[in-house]
């Protein structure tokens, strides 16, 4: 499946307001041209994977974060998507959620022979 660059661009976008950052401020530390972000942020143009891996270093996020959409495989869960869910938990929450997940993870293991296997 082809990257889709649009989404990626619309991505970028989203995060850098989201970090209030202009478009030169981020070219800036991408070490492009104000246009050249532009036209990826537009899907003119399609980053090269060292320009996506420089654009996530500066917007401090993973590059998975920016490609996520791209992905076929809905089993992968990101570190990203644990992040989004607990980033408006209270420290009490967030330990409460860490305890049910360890008990969750605990009892899939015990129970593994009931669940059927993966092809490797």
């Amino acid at each position: 499946m082809p990257i889709d660059y649009i989404t990626v661009g619309k991505k970028i976008r989203s995060i850098r307001k989201r970090k209030g950052l202009s478009q030169l401020q981020l070219a800036d530390m991408v070490e492009v041209s104000p246009p050249y972000i532009s036209c990826v942020e537009n899907g003119v143009k399609n980053a090269s994977i060292e320009t996506l891996v420089r654009i996530a270093n500066a917007l401090q996020v993973s590059i998975d974060e920016l490609l996520d959409d791209n992905l076929e495989n809905e089993l992968i869960a990101s570190p990203r998507a644990f992040e989004v869910v607990l980033s408006d938990c209270n420290e009490y929450e967030k330990r409460v959620l860490l305890d049910m997940v360890s008990s969750m993870k605990k009892a899939m293991r015990d129970n593994s022979e009931y669940w059927p296997r993966r092809k490797k």
